[in-house]
């Protein structure tokens, strides 16, 4: 098989297994049963190329392919494409496809599906579409299986996007000529994957079936995959202890209960590397007094990242110092700029901004909202509350369910401050690059939502994502981390920990370097 490619490994170090019970690896898979995994709330949209939301891309994870994967080293793997290369100059990629990859409809899975979905949804709606695929110029179809990229310029970051993450393909019969953003096939969707849709109760649960044509033999194992929506912490908790779910994602786990899952019998718990997601603070940048720097400095002295992290993240993860996740160990920038804890220089600075104390003591006011299906933002949100009391700003923490929030934050741009955790991996020119370049300010979720814009951060990130040198590309991401640190369109809080919860009596498959992306076609249940 011919890969040639630029190197794309996105941790320095993964000291996970890929079968998280190596016994496993030595028995025959059995075919046949059900998992249940806890989902906090309905899908936002079963259309993979519309949204990065949890909530929807564990399920849709299932029934979709892209043209690649990725590995336990993050480099890329067979998928859709059994093969591909990549001319000298960087500037063709070109993919081979299998050739006996089909819908779940029956109609064959061709090149024309690749082309379609990447110009027609891609690059139109997903939240990266804009940024990470920018170097791309044309994407070419010249016979049934065969896909070409053309790029403007060399993208070396380019293969750590394009798996289901960012490059879920869509059956072009199904979406040509229609809006892609409201057609119904995106609350029940027609993929390629190893599951296929079967039913979608809203606000009870979402329901797959195993793909019995699905192009890679024997797979999948399972017969069915069930996501329980359950929204309440609590409930998601009992529904595991009591059998009534099997699984328990990342963003669905209560971190205060991690330790005693640990201890539980039949309990495997397991810190997934994750997307480096760091929970943020956010700034409506659009309004006053959040649109001065100062008052954001200010409000970062006053902010107590170590009380966070040990009250609401109970020590899982590591406190954020910038808007690189140190697990990103080539671009991660320490010499950045910090705000320590000091109420005194808080206050001081707030003064000369001219935002000083009424005479109840409060300077100014301002809504926090929060995720009530997050594990631990209205934890944070109770925190941070208090903490700016201290300095004379009223804190309203507003809870609202996760599609709310986004709709709020980043389509109505309707909210003043926010905690939202973001993706910051895979790469700088993906997962960093969308939420501060200007380009990025749009009305989609997960993008520029706070309305920061500068020109030489602009500038840099565009560097940034051309440059093929990895010791200049490094230097460029340092670089642009000291002004944003400067700038401080956000506060960096907590990266955050993946614990992934599930019964052992499923094998294999169960936990990816993507994590919130396994296909579970690997997975099967021990008889």
């Amino acid at each position: 098989m011919s890969r040639r490619c630029w190197p794309v490994r996105i941790w320095a170090a993964v000291a996970l297994l890929a079968t998280l019970t190596p016994a496993a690896s030595a028995q025959t898979p059995h075919r046949g049963g059900a998992m249940i995994i806890a989902n906090t709330a309905d899908p936002t949209t079963l259309n993979p190329t519309l949204t990065t939301a949890v909530t929807s891309t564990l399920v849709t994870s299932k029934m979709f392919n892209a043209l690649i994967g990725h590995d336990w080293n993050g480099d890329p793997v067979p998928d859709l494409a059994r093969s591909w290369t990549v001319s000298d100059n960087g500037l063709t990629i070109r993919f081979e496809l299998v050739r006996n990859a089909q819908w779940h409809d029956g109609k064959p899975l061709t090149s024309a599906d690749v082309k379609f979905t990447y110009e027609e949804a891609i690059f139109k709606f997903h939240p990266f579409g804009k940024t990470a695929y920018a170097a791309v110029e044309s994407v070419q179809a010249p016979d049934p299986y065969t896909v070409v990229f053309r790029l403007k310029y060399p993208a070396p970051a380019l293969f750590s996007i394009m798996g289901v993450y960012a490059g879920a393909i869509l059956p072009k019969h199904l979406y040509e000529g229609t809006d892609v953003t409201k057609n119904p096939q995106n609350e029940r969707p027609v993929g390629s994957g190893p599951f296929r849709f079967k039913e979608w109760v809203k606000g009870s649960y979402v329901a797959v079936e195993r793909n019995p044509t699905y192009f890679k033999s024997g797979k999948p194992y399972l017969d069915r995959i069930v996501f329980k929506i359950i929204p309440d912490a609590s409930a998601r908790m009992l529904a595991f202890e009591a059998g009534e779910v099997d699984y328990l994602p990342y963003f669905a786990t209560p971190l205060h209960e991690v330790a005693r899952l640990q201890k539980m019998k039949d309990v495997e718990v397991v810190l997934a590397p994750g997307f480096s997601s760091i929970y943020q603070l956010w700034f409506n940048l659009r309004r006053p007094p959040l649109n001065d720097v100062r008052v954001r400095h200010a409000i970062a002295h006053a902010v107590d990242k170590q009380v966070i992290f040990e009250k609401a993240a109970f020590g899982l993860g590591k406190i954020a110092t910038g808007p690189v996740a140190s697990v990103t160990k080539w671009a991660y920038n320490p010499n950045v700029a910090t705000y320590p804890r000091d109420i005194a220089l808080a206050n001081r600075v707030l003064d000369e901004a001219g935002q000083r104390r009424g005479a109840d003591g409060t300077r100014f006011k301002v809504n926090l909202l929060t995720d009530t299906a997050s594990p631990v933002g209205p934890q944070m949100a109770e925190i941070i509350r208090d903490q700016l009391r201290e300095v004379g700003i009223a804190v309203e923490h507003r809870p609202l369910d996760s599609t709310t929030l986004w709709d709020k934050m980043f389509v109505q741009w309707d909210y003043d401050t926010a905690i939202q955790e973001i993706a910051t991996g895979p790469d700088p020119a993906i997962g960093v690059a969308r939420l501060y370049v200007s380009s990025n300010i749009r009305k989609v979720p997960f993008t520029n939502g706070e309305g920061y814009s500068n020109p030489e951060v602009d500038a840099l990130f565009d560097q940034g994502a051309r440059e093929p040198n990895p010791s200049k590309r490094a230097a460029i991401y340092k670089k642009v981390q000291e002004i944003l640190a400067r700038d401080l369109p956000l506060v960096w809080i907590w990266e955050q920990a993946y614990p992934v919860v599930f019964k052992r009596q499923f094998a294999r498959g169960l936990v990816t370097p993507y994590s919130n992306f396994e296909s579970n076609e690997d997975t099967w249940i021990r008889p």
